[in-house]
């Protein structure tokens, strides 16, 4: 997988981009990538409540 959404804003994100700018979350399920730091601090203080929303994207992407 190349894009990833980003679940703050419902940007896509190009994960290699987000990965060299230090926006990228490693987490036990995926990788999760942001388009801005804000977005990613959003997340990191509450990452549960963001993870289906990705999920059903990447579902989605799948078909």
């Amino acid at each position: 997988m190349k894009e990833i959404l980003d679940p703050i804003c419902d940007m896509i994100v190009d994960i290699e981009e987000a990965r060299d700018a230090g926006l990228t979350l490693e987490m036990p399920d995926r990788e999760y990538a942001f388009c801005a730091a804000g977005c990613q601090t959003t997340f990191a203080k509450a990452p549960r409540s963001y993870v289906a929303k990705v999920d059903a994207w990447v579902a989605a992407q799948a078909k």
